[in-house]
């Protein structure tokens, strides 16, 4: 099967393909948010292939806030109300400062959100296990 990555922002978008034939994301680029951003990431997933979307979740804790959730859970469910497709979530916490290394190590000139967006989809090709909207939870501190 094949995936679309996403690491939801307001401003930006970061998206990645991934399969699980090759078991490995690569990341795309990113696209703009606002109101068409859904359209624009359905054009992507068709153009792509993908059968199915991979939506990064920030689970709350000292680093992430409660609103950032609620807005990424607003995300996918209006995601989830313009597909058929399968939408699946992981937890992405961490993965823009993992993005940010990869950028500085690698010297990668891919934009942050597009990296954050492959490793949230590589954590699921990985089978690290998918959330549901509902298990967000403020963790422990």
């Amino acid at each position: 099967m094949k995936y679309l990555g996403i690491d939801f922002g307001l401003k930006k978008i970061g998206l990645a393909s991934g399969d699980d034939e090759t078991g490995l994301a690569f990341p795309m680029g990113n696209i703009d948010g606002g109101v068409k951003a859904i359209s624009t990431i359905m054009n992507r997933a068709r153009d792509e292939g993908a059968e199915a979307l991979v939506i990064g979740l920030p689970i709350p804790d000292a680093h992430q806030s409660d609103a950032q959730l609620e807005l990424t859970k607003q995300f996918v469910r209006d995601v989830q109300t313009a597909t058929s497709m399968p939408v699946f979530v992981v937890d992405e916490q961490f993965t823009s400062a993992e993005a940010r290394r990869l950028q500085q190590e690698y010297g990668s000139e891919m934009p942050e959100d597009a990296i954050a967006a492959q490793i949230i989809l590589q954590a699921f090709l990985d089978g690290d296990v998918e959330l549901t909207i509902d298990d967000a939870k403020r963790r422990e501190e």
